[in-house]
């Protein structure tokens, strides 16, 4: 008994120490993203990026170090550097497990290794920029498709191409084409009243639509491994009928 009761201590004792070793760590990374952000150093944070970086959609994700210096300033504005320098290490920082560290309520996120991996906060010049792309994205559909509130995806697949706009009631809708036709052109299906889902561990979006006994789901997938990044499914009724991988073109 003595000899268990010794072996739980030295296995907490290093689970302990592991847990402030990995907390130390995050703290080093933290303060030099802080460092960067609070003295401008863009070339040198420029290298410790995750490619790409999304940006709030359908803005183009950065995709390089030369366009994340470029971008800098749309990203990190006066408004956004200031709360990044200001809040505090220890209440506004938090370890989120694998996800990696998140600050405030996830308006950044770096990865364990200290990479910048997401921005989801939106300064007014990204603002304008998006509302500028969504007007343009507009003259480019199909009169029954002009009317939406958001973009949310474009897939493309080997057969289809698929979009998916947010309505002005929360709902989502689906329309596809067979290619090579393009978006200008009448759809070949619009299915309306669609939803949103999270699945999985990594929360992971998904798209569905119901068209009679047929359900048609639009996926992301950014942990497993057997699985493509993006992809396609169609159910007649619980049997899945279609899978094909997909492309997102913006």
């Amino acid at each position: 008994m003595r000899i268990l009761i010794s072996l739980i201590v030295f296995v907490s004792y290093i689970g302990t120490a592991y847990t402030q070793e990995m907390l130390e760590t995050n703290k080093a990374h933290i303060r030099f993203f802080i460092d960067c952000i609070k003295n401008q150093k863009k070339e040198k944070l420029a290298d410790r990026v995750s490619y790409p970086l999304n940006r709030n959609y359908p803005l183009p994700p950065i995709r390089n170090k030369s366009e994340f210096i470029k971008h800098y300033h749309e990203v990190f504005d006066g408004a956004f550097t200031q709360m990044i320098s200001k809040l505090n290490l220890s209440k506004d920082w938090a370890t989120v497990g694998w996800r990696g560290i998140m600050f405030s309520n996830g308006e950044l996120w770096l990865n364990e290794d200290g990479a910048l991996r997401a921005v989801n906060y939106s300064s007014k010049i990204e603002e304008s920029k998006r509302q500028a792309r969504i007007a343009e994205i507009r003259t480019t559909l199909h009169s029954s498709l002009k009317e939406f509130s958001q973009p949310v995806l474009v897939f493309k697949t080997n057969k289809f191409l698929i979009r998916v706009d947010e309505m002005k009631d929360n709902t989502y809708r689906y329309a596809s084409w067979t290619l090579p036709n393009k978006m200008s052109s009448k759809p070949d299906i619009i299915i309306p009243k669609g939803e949103f889902l999270v699945e999985g561990t990594a929360q992971e979006p998904n798209y569905r639509f119901k068209n009679k006994e047929f359900t048609y789901a639009c996926s992301f997938n950014s942990m497993n491994e057997e699985l493509p990044r993006y992809f396609v499914r169609i159910f007649k009724g619980k049997k899945e009928i279609v899978f094909q991988k997909a492309s997102l073109l913006y």
